[in-house]
């Protein structure tokens, strides 16, 4: 058991070294800090898309630096998406890409 508890940690820990390695394609330069004006722009636009394909989200726009400039819920969405939107927006930022492109080096794995 001892054996196969170590070959999972190492796997695990090959997976998660391996990652951001995968991810770091084309990595956009950080932009210019977004204004509340330009993140409410964002967040109506967003929100347009979501009511259009009836989705229950989030909508969370953070600085170049990874902090919250607006947060908005729509009606009817799970609380715990608000923890999720700011962390996948936060990711974004540090990581300089999407959070799709982790899922993507996950998959190819």
């Amino acid at each position: 058991m001892s054996t196969l508890k170590n070959i999972a940690v190492a796997a695990a820990v090959a997976a998660v070294t391996y990652i951001p390695a995968a991810a770091q394609q084309a990595t956009p330069p950080y932009g210019a800090p977004i204004s509340l004006e330009q993140a409410k722009k964002v967040i109506a636009a967003a929100e347009a898309e979501a009511q259009k394909n009836n989705f229950f989200v989030v909508i969370t726009v953070v600085d170049t630096g990874g902090y919250v400039v607006a947060t908005h819920r729509l009606d009817n969405t799970q609380l715990g998406s608000i923890l999720v939107a700011e962390g996948k927006a936060r990711t974004a930022v540090l990581y300089r890409r999407s959070s799709k492109a982790f899922e993507d080096a996950l998959v190819s794995l």
